[in-house]
């Protein structure tokens, strides 16, 4: 049992490090002409961090769902903040390609990471099994929720995405020396 504790820990830490990865490399991809995508990828990362810490405070059961909701809360609120606070800039038509990109992978991700979930934590185990705890529900539990708040979270930067390309366009169309809402205030001096 202790040798499936430790390889269960590690390929959830594999999955968690995987997800990192591509978040902050999203958000290194996005942070010139989609700014607020940027933030929410950081924010939902860092906030799934502190969430980590935070529901790991109480042991292990339950910690991959809680590290799930507190990443999804970060990406939704840091996202929404960007879209009002940072405007996006031109060209906007990768942002469009990007939107349907994500858009389209959005199912398929989520699919793949019930599957890396399920197969780093199998069904049935309970004792000794770490964060792969599944508590009642035996049928699932967790990793359903985390496969379906991961493809969620996909859809949610395809929102952001696609906000941004439309906050993109309404400034490639905007005459020279015309100010809006998506300048600022420098831009008009």
């Amino acid at each position: 049992m202790i040798g499936y504790a430790i390889g269960s820990q590690a390929a959830l830490l594999a999955i968690a490090l995987g997800i990192l990865a591509v978040s902050f490399g999203g958000a290194w991809l996005c942070r010139r002409r989609a700014p607020a995508v940027t933030l929410g990828l950081a924010g939902g990362a860092l906030v799934g961090l502190v969430g980590f810490v935070a529901s790991s405070a109480d042991g292990p059961r339950g910690v991959p769902q809680d590290v799930g909701v507190w990443a999804s809360l970060g990406l939704a609120v840091f996202g929404l903040l960007g879209l009002v606070f940072l405007p996006s800039r031109p060209p906007s038509t990768a942002l469009w390609r990007a939107t349907i990109a994500v858009a389209i992978a959005a199912p398929f991700v989520g699919v793949a990471s019930g599957f890396l979930m399920t197969s780093a934590c199998p069904l049935y185990v309970t004792r000794g099994a770490g964060y792969c705890f599944y508590d009642v529900d035996l049928l699932g539990g967790w990793a359903s929720a985390v496969a379906v708040m991961i493809g969620g979270d996909l859809l949610g930067i395809a929102f952001l995405l696609g906000i941004s390309a439309w906050q993109a366009r309404a400034v490639e169309r905007t005459p020279a020396g015309q100010v809006t809402l998506a300048t600022s205030s420098a831009t008009a001096r």
